[in-house]
């Protein structure tokens, strides 16, 4: 059976540190430079080289995030990155922006690179279009099917998915919840996380908005993945890389989780089965979760996937507070409590601490068993009656901490020893990867007058490898029975013979290349063009007598408005599941590999010049900007456009509401029915919105495959930049009307077009 990767994250040494000791077979972390996890510890860049040459050390593969999008005045910044990068002999690049893509294509032909889940990569075409550009691996959005994995599995190119971690409820690459409501962007590494935030959900009744009662208010707020008991599974679809989630985790729960995902790969490669137990699930639970779910892998909706009570760690409940005294709380236990554990009390106001004093009887004690009272130090505004939960174990975080001190990994490793009278003694070293090298000493064998060197003396003192990461396996001699020589002498050869080795492994790509490609020349030109997109026929009716190009964002619609109005053109979904038209919008990468002249939407994420022209390469049409970049950013696109490649034809939105998430999760379904069935309907009967602690309201829109699709509450308004725009060169706008009426759309329409034309 073919082999597979465990690959875990790092977000600290000492968590590289517990992924390698534990046993996983690469790890991906990021630098202090364009990393999808702002706020991870992350790694300077002499970590960087540190992290390598020990990961390596043990055959570890070390992939590095430089996935966000990418402005026009960072690229050179980004450039030289990958460069040093590639000097510090990285395995592979994590990448989301298509333009620097394009660069490292280009510049670094042999640098190995991953589409990051990021560039939101959903179907074949997407991944064929990416083998023709030598990307080595796709990781797959977490919404993936176990089908869909099997069937991309056969398309040549390495699979990497998520197993076990957080999951996002939008999209990946596709959520600008963050970026519009904090200013903070995911898809530069510095999301806010609002999913993990309270919402109420309301459906609209005439001129009422109905609050819908759910189990909780946290509606946006996934379970956390763990596919450890289905691995079987993922592991005969054909998945090449096994990705556990946690950057921002601790190091002891790297460590678990490695280890456990490790016994399973190895298990099921070995054909012997691996039992996940009530023990391992509850270790699990006390290092970080909320709530377990297999995911949209395993077809997972409402409830299963989600959970609304809690957005953080939930732990295990270890006990509930019977009592409160002037300065103490009685606790009845339902699990064992350990001075140092931590703790989490439930109430409107959570308190979490670390216990440091246990009371039993009267006296101080470190212990607790399940099932006894004890008290605990009074934490002022609990109730009685709450639960408390453990949230750390601080015997199971020892023992985590232990797995990973020192050299508990070993690298097996052979070697030949040659001492013959009268010459150099010399010690050959291999391992498994076919390194080799040979050390010969300056001194010469003697006979020996008294007692010679027996072969086991020889072998104890080449066998003296403890403090390596080293072991060797067997050790063949070529000696004179009657020889001696100096035993210092013996132990600096295998010093120096290890050192030379340890050289070899770390250094994995001596030969790349660093190219100066030259990008084509684009005849592209700017065409004046006042486009509109939209969603309802009451929209089509507002605009059909109106000089404008038509996009229609819904296939079923577009068919129907085609037949009267062959002029009308199509937007694929976001999420392109489907054949791709002959002419429109596109707004996934898989477009790219039909060859055709679409325009390229927002959700390219086009944030520089250089994904421009990779776009304009492969036939792009048109470009629209990203809703990430203002003005400012999108003329010094154009401008560079122009000035490095001679043209080029963009798009600029000027009015419509931002779809801040589109997500397979749809909240109608799971809060009014919680069924695993899609197509309910619910959402043609009644108008659905979300409104969050500060009452800013978002509407929801389901399209035709229950996704859903989460706008900003009013609309995004640039209508005053257009002049500026049409000044720099850029002629082309874009209106988006999502749930406007007809006469809302007609009053937009007239606005806009006063100022396109």
């Amino acid at each position: 059976m073919k082999k597979v990767e465990l690959l875990a994250p790092a977000g600290s040494m000492e968590a590289l540190y517990a992924a390698v000791q534990n046993g996983c077979d690469a790890v991906y972390l990021g630098g202090e430079m364009f990393g999808a996890r702002a706020f991870a510890q992350n790694f300077s860049r002499d970590d960087l080289k540190g992290a390598i040459r020990y990961a390596h050390m043990y055959g570890v593969s070390v992939y590095i995030t430089v996935n966000t999008l990418i402005k026009e005045d960072e690229m050179h910044a980004a450039i030289d990155y990958v460069s040093y990068l590639q000097d510090i002999d990285v395995d592979a690049l994590i990448i989301q922006d298509l333009g620097l893509l394009h660069v490292v294509r280009n510049m670094f032909p042999d640098m190995e690179v991953h589409a990051s889940t990021q560039m939101h990569v959903h179907n074949p075409d997407g991944i064929l279009f990416l083998k023709n550009q030598g990307v080595k691996r796709v990781v797959v959005p977490r919404e993936t099917t176990i089908e869909e994995i099997e069937a991309y599995a056969k398309l040549g190119v390495d699979l990497e998915v998520f197993v076990q971690g957080a999951l996002c409820v939008s999209y990946s690459g596709q959520c600008l919840m963050s970026s519009v409501l904090f200013d903070r962007s995911g898809n530069r590494g510095a999301c806010a996380q609002p999913c993990r935030m309270q919402y109420g959900f309301y459906r609209k009744e005439e001129d009422c908005l109905v609050p819908i009662k759910s189990k909780g208010d946290y509606l946006l707020s996934p379970k956390d993945l763990n596919t450890l008991e289905r691995l079987p599974e993922l592991i005969d679809a054909g998945v090449a890389s096994f990705k556990i989630e946690g950057r921002m985790k601790r190091p002891e729960y790297v460590a678990y989780m490695v280890s456990l995902y490790r016994q399973a790969i190895d298990a099921h490669l070995a054909h012997r089965k691996f039992k996940v137990s009530k023990e391992m699930i509850e270790d699990m639970q006390k290092l970080f979760h909320r709530g377990f779910t297999t995911g949209h892998i395993f077809h997972q909706k409402g409830s299963a996937l989600m959970n609304p009570i809690r957005p953080n760690h939930m732990g295990v409940e270890v006990g509930k507070i019977i009592g409160l005294k002037k300065d103490k709380m009685r606790v009845k236990l339902s699990r064992d409590l350990d001075q140092g554990d931590g703790v989490r009390i439930l109430g409107d106001e959570d308190e979490g601490f670390r216990v440091n004093k246990i009371y039993k009887d009267g006296l101080l004690v470190n212990h607790g068993d399940a099932g006894s009272i004890i008290e605990l130090d009074r934490i002022y505004g609990v109730k009685e009656h709450a639960m408390i939960l453990k949230t750390s174990a601080v015997h199971q975080l020892k023992q985590l901490q232990e797995s990973y001190q020192g050299y508990q990994r070993r690298v097996d490793i052979y070697g030949r020893f040659t001492m013959k009278k009268d010459q150099h003694p010399s010690l050959s070293v291999y391992d498994e990867q076919g390194n080799q090298v040979e050390i010969i000493s300056e001194c010469i064998v003697e006979k020996a007058m008294k007692t010679p060197l027996s072969k086991e003396r020889l072998e104890a003192q080449l066998m003296k490898t403890k403090d390596t990461p080293y072991t060797f396996q067997n050790i063949e001699f070529d000696m004179d029975e009657d020889a001696i020589m100096p035993i210092k002498e013996i132990n600096q050869m295998r010093r120096d013979a290890l050192a030379a080795l340890n050289e070899k492994r770390v250094l994995q790509h001596p030969n790349r290349r660093k190219n100066d490609k030259k990008d084509q020349i684009i005849s592209l030109t700017q065409k004046k063009e006042c486009s509109i997109i939209l969603h309802t026929y009451e929209q089509y009716r507002a605009c059909v007598d109106q000089d404008v190009t038509i996009y229609i964002d819904s296939l079923p619609l577009y068919e129907k408005i085609k037949q009267e109005n062959p002029e009308v053109k199509p937007i694929t979904p976001r999420i392109m599941k489907t054949a791709y038209p002959d002419q429109g919008m596109i707004q996934d990468i898989g477009g790219l590999y039909q060859e055709k002249n679409y325009i390229y939407g927002t959700s390219l994420n086009v944030s520089n010049s250089y994904s421009a022209q990779f776009l304009f390469e492969h036939q792009a049409q048109s470009v629209v900007f990203s809703l990430e970049t203002d003005k400012d950013e999108c003329i010094k696109i154009m401008k560079q456009a122009k000035q490095r490649y001679h043209g080029g034809s963009f798009a600029y939105v000027v009015y419509g509401k931002r779809e801040l998430m589109v997500s397979e999760y749809c909240p109608i379904n799971a809060v009014e029915k919680d069924s695993d069935k899609k197509n309910c309907g619910l959402c043609r009967k009644h108008d659905y919105l979300k409104i969050d602690k500060k009452k800013r309201q978002f509407p929801l829109m389901m399209d035709e495959n229950c996704r859903m699709h989460l706008l900003e509450e009013t609309a995004w308004n640039r209508l005053e930049d257009i002049q500026e725009l049409k000044k720099a060169g850029i002629q082309h706008f874009i209106c988006i009307l999502n749930d406007e009426d007809e006469q809302t759309s007609r009053e937009v329409i007239k606005q806009v077009m006063g100022l396109c034309q």
